[in-house]
């Protein structure tokens, strides 16, 4: 009986309070192409100070443009903006983002959900008149 109690005491330490702490520093990323592709979710490992375009990048292939300080996503895996029409949106734990992805520090935790969607923020010439 005693060798049974160190056991499970060990299993305890070395198998289940692992599992359980390393279960909460996992960040998971999905990413939705429109129906361009088939959408996909990555579980990775969070860090200190890691942004939201950080965690996309260990995940897919990104091209970026330059927008003043900011840098904004225009291509996930070879899905590519269109400017007025679609555009790579990001949202936190359900809450559409309310900074650029290369400015937000993400949380262990977080979920981080990339979505291929209409263009809100540029508008098109005919729209301006």
């Amino acid at each position: 009986m005693k060798h049974l109690k160190r056991i499970l005491g060990i299993f305890v330490i070395f198998v289940l309070l692992p599992a359980a702490y390393g279960a909460s520093q996992n960040i998971a990323v999905e990413i939705d192409y429109g129906g361009l592709q088939q959408s996909r979710k990555v579980e990775i490992t969070w860090k200190q100070g890691i942004t939201a375009l950080e965690a996309l990048q260990s995940v897919a292939k990104i091209e970026t443009k330059q927008a003043g300080e900011f840098i904004l996503v225009n291509s996930i895996d070879g899905v590519e903006g269109q400017s007025g029409a679609k555009a790579w949106y990001y949202d936190i734990n359900g809450k559409r983002a309310t900074s650029f992805a290369n400015k937000c520090i993400l949380n262990e935790g977080d979920r981080m959900r990339w979505e291929y969607t209409k263009d809100v923020c540029t508008h098109n010439k005919e729209d301006q008149q």
